[in-house]
């Protein structure tokens, strides 16, 4: 079953080539996109947060805390302000 998909690859490469418009199906090398392996979340985050102020700070972790509680939204839109 592998040899005739190889087969099949292998004729439609060569119609590619009558036409003009050569592709190869097969790369021996990855792709681009996995060659680079993605940054770790956390650590992106951890650095946001690492140059914000200890207010902002504050701000940030009392607003969590608010809405978690299922705080007053106006008060929840003064703490944004803040942070303005």
């Amino acid at each position: 079953m592998q040899k005739e998909a190889e087969q099949r690859v292998r004729e439609m490469q060569s119609r590619a080539r009558l036409l003009g418009k050569e592709q190869p199906v097969f790369q021996n090398h990855p792709s681009p996109r996995f060659q680079n392996p993605p940054s770790d979340p956390i650590q992106n985050i951890s650095g946001i947060f690492e140059k914000m102020d200890s207010d902002t700070l504050l701000i940030l972790a009392l607003l969590w805390i608010l809405y978690n509680e299922k705080a007053d939204s106006k008060l929840l839109l003064a703490l944004l302000y803040l942070l303005l």
